[in-house]
């Protein structure tokens, strides 16, 4: 039997049930190895989130919750960092107009935005999970900056592309510091001229970084400007179609519908990794999001995720030991802290409603 082990549950010994093979399907360890140290570590060192191990039945028994899934102290701290960071960021802007290069330097610096990047499995459940106190246009402009982060290291791009998407995803925002905060925290429906009013928030920020230190950075420019168009049509602010869109924008656009539905809001609750992944991939084949950057970031989630703990929609708690990532809609194998093991591709009237802290899963 195959069973689906985090790497940081790796130990040396394990018979390797399933060839493992980096992002580019370079086989890095074969089939039927056992795993020595030397191994392990070469894993973490390729960003590999999980590997198949052939194990008896014996082996399958409820295991403890991954303890990196917590809103561990360290991690916390980094993000309210970089939170005073951002804000201080949008708020210099909407109050000078100028946009403050050593406030973006400081809060791009390695240490700070990199770290919340780094693991996007910890990264993508914190996002679920966090509460969101203060101000949720910074939160919101922080996480999709650090899916930037994580979908630029998908994608495999260079340094000065990482930190440009990083950039972008962190400035998607800056614009609606120039509309009414009556507006932006009305909890009622908003009225035509509302809704036209925030949509200006990507004109009103393309024109601030225009007249800011960033002027020259294309791709970041039109990636804040063209983060609503749809490749149908049907985005704003001009009704781009193909590619006539920018492909930073295309990615923003990607990662800010992933926030924004991964949360909870006044008028909507935070919804699981797979409900959000059909909404993605439902807009894809609809036309309105490019299908290249769609598939990858659901691929590479659903590598990320597998092996966390789940709530199931019974109220049962589980954890993911299989994802068919060849099957961008695949619902996960779980097994649940009883013991038994549920295929949610079998399963119509049950579905995962929640990633879970190793707090809600004990």
């Amino acid at each position: 039997m195959l069973k689906s082990y985090d790497v940081t549950e790796l130990r040396a010994g394990m018979k390797v049930g399933r060839a493992v093979k980096d992002f580019d399907g370079k086989t890095l360890i074969k089939a039927n190895v056992a795993l020595t140290g030397e191994m392990i570590d070469r894993l973490r060192g390729k960003n590999i989130f999980s590997v198949y191990i052939d194990v008896t039945p014996d082996d399958y028994k409820p295991t403890a919750a991954r303890q990196e899934h917590l809103l561990d102290v360290e991690y916390m701290a980094c993000y309210r960092t970089c939170f005073s960071a951002t804000q201080n960021l949008y708020y210099g802007f909407a109050n000078t107009g100028k946009l403050d290069k050593d406030e973006l330097a400081e809060l791009l610096r390695a240490e700070n935005i990199a770290e919340l990047c780094d693991d996007g499995a910890k990264s993508v459940t914190q996002i679920h999970n966090m509460k969101r106190d203060g101000d949720i246009i910074i939160h919101h402009a922080l996480n999709v900056g650090i899916l930037a982060g994580i979908m630029a290291r998908w994608l495999e791009y260079r340094a000065t592309q990482v930190g440009e998407l990083v950039m972008t995803g962190l400035l998607s925002e800056i614009g609606k510091m120039k509309i009414s905060r009556g507006i932006l925290n009305k909890t009622d429906k908003l009225d035509a001229e509302e809704i036209a009013e925030v949509r200006k928030h990507v004109v009103y920020g393309y024109a601030m970084l225009l007249e800011s230190p960033l002027r020259g950075l294309k791709n970041v420019l039109l990636g804040v400007l063209h983060h609503h168009e749809r490749c149908d049509g049907s985005g704003y602010p001009s009704a781009l179609k193909g590619d006539k869109i920018s492909d930073f924008g295309k990615i923003i656009a990607v990662l800010d519908i992933y926030d924004a539905m991964a949360t909870n809001r006044a008028y909507a609750k935070r919804n699981s990794p797979f409900d959000i992944i059909k909404v993605l991939y439902g807009d894809a084949l609809a036309g309105k999001l490019d299908t290249r950057f769609v598939v990858v970031f659901i691929k590479k989630l659903l590598q990320a995720i597998n092996g966390s703990w789940v709530g199931l929609s019974d109220g049962q708690r589980a954890k993911i030991v299989y994802i068919d990532d060849s099957r961008v809609t695949a619902q996960p194998v779980v097994q649940t802290i009883k013991g038994d093991f549920i295929d949610l591709n079998r399963r119509s009237d049950l579905k995962v409603v929640a990633l879970l802290t190793a707090n809600e899963a004990s």
